[in-house]
């Protein structure tokens, strides 16, 4: 999501903690409720019946991505406050859940959490109460980067936790279904603030399991996963992006923020180029 402004949510008298008195999140349920992991694992195990067995589903670098699920790493993130953020492109309405729940933890408690517009997914009570159930995280467009729903995907990294993003901030309207560009500087703000491990991956297919305008997803397509690498935010790795004559410390926040996102922007491109058809004879 872009900065837009000083704006802030209008206030009201009640609601949770999270929402921060924002009146457009009064249907988002931070606090999980007895039915939650009922409706996010059965919604899992639909997602992976109809992507993983009735659609051609593969995986380069599987290795890379299971290795930040094993329970050491997951223990470690946990000690260490350090969560997982992973980010991709985004082509289709149902690249989650249909393509994330076949990716890794589709348990509640370790599914992952991901960001949502708040409109489309929170605009009644029974769109949030299933929609916060899923784990999702309601962004209000046009309401700027400090706002509830960023702080509360930072306080879920902060716990160790895993968040993913679409960095695009919405499906991609490219012909050929490329990465939209310029990214939202929403994920810079979330590596710079939270500094979690960091794992992009790309995939191509999703558009044809559900083109833009079409409801119900088609069976026997192929879609295909790569990963990158995993990078953790530490000291090492600003000094590399910064390099070593620039201080961290005398850039404004926002400058880091866009730094951070131009690198999610190089290793998502990176990535396509190996991947997308387009780049197939170059």
């Amino acid at each position: 999501m872009t900065d837009t402004g000083h704006s802030s949510p209008s206030p009201i008298k009640t609601g949770h903690d999270a929402h921060q008195g924002a009146v457009e999140l009064k249907h988002w349920r931070p606090d999980p409720d007895w039915y939650s992991p009922i409706i996010c694992e059965t919604t899992a195990r639909l997602s992976k019946l109809v992507l993983g067995k009735l659609n051609n589903l593969s995986f380069e670098g599987i290795e890379r991505w299971n290795q930040l699920f094993s329970e050491e790493t997951i223990a470690q993130r946990k000690t260490d406050q350090r969560g997982l953020l992973s980010f991709s492109n985004h082509v289709s309405l149902f690249d989650d859940p249909l393509l994330l729940a076949n990716l890794g933890e589709t348990r509640f408690e370790r599914a992952r959490w991901i960001a949502a517009d708040h409109l489309n997914f929170f605009g009644s009570r029974l769109k949030g109460i299933i929609f916060s159930s899923g784990k999702c995280v309601p962004i209000i467009r046009g309401a700027g980067l400090q706002q509830p729903g960023f702080d509360y995907l930072i306080q879920r990294l902060r716990l160790g936790e895993w968040v993913h993003i679409f960095p695009e901030g919405g499906r991609s309207r490219e012909v050929d279904h490329c990465l939209q560009l310029p990214l939202k500087v929403g994920i810079g703000k979330l590596i710079c603030e939270a500094k979690p491990i960091l794992m992009p991956f790309y995939h191509y297919g999703m558009q044809d399991v559900l083109p833009i305008g079409k409801r119900l997803p088609r069976l026997n397509q192929r879609v295909r996963v790569h990963f990158g690498e995993a990078t953790v935010v530490r000291d090492e790795w600003w000094a590399h992006l910064l390099g070593q004559a620039t201080d961290q410390s005398v850039l404004h926040p926002k400058e880091l923020w866009t730094l951070a996102t131009q690198w999610a922007r190089d290793e998502l491109l990176k990535i396509e180029r190996r991947v997308h058809p387009k780049y197939a004879d170059r």
